[in-house]
């Protein structure tokens, strides 16, 4: 449990510190170059995306060291390459939690804990992309 936890910290602290980095290069990159309306919701949405995409790989990775070191696994048996983890991951991320693939063990508490810090980091995007679309420029 000892390993999980500190997989959890470690993942949390690294997800939220890469997520507001990029909702301020969003921010930035808009207000920069005086982009508004359409221009502003894609490049928001694109910066936003890539870190969604990027913090569910990080939690790829762990969930691939937990399952390494013994501390959980995955019930199917055919979960058997980075892509398969990285997909659970992406869907637990999201909350959409498909349950084809599930974790035991330990990982069930790393799998909660993503659900989580992507539950929030979603929601922070929600109101940086509100923020930049809403932005007017004096």
């Amino acid at each position: 449990m000892t390993l999980a936890a500190g997989l959890v910290i470690i993942l949390f602290g690294l997800c939220g510190g890469l997520h507001a980095r990029a909702m301020a290069f969003a921010m930035h990159l808009t207000d920069r170059k005086h982009i508004t309306g359409t221009g502003a919701l894609l490049i928001a949405l694109y910066v936003l995306a890539a870190a969604h995409i990027a913090e569910a790989g990080l939690y790829a990775v762990g969930f691939f060291i937990g399952e390494s070191t013994g501390i959980g696994g995955f019930a199917q048996a055919d979960v058997n390459s980075f892509m398969d983890v990285f997909y659970f991951s992406v869907v637990n991320y999201s909350s959409l939690g498909l349950g084809d693939i599930y974790p035991t063990g330990h990982l069930r508490f790393l799998a909660g804990i993503e659900a989580l810090n992507g539950f929030l980091l979603i929601s922070c995007s929600a109101s940086t992309i509100f923020l930049v679309t809403t932005r007017r420029h004096s």
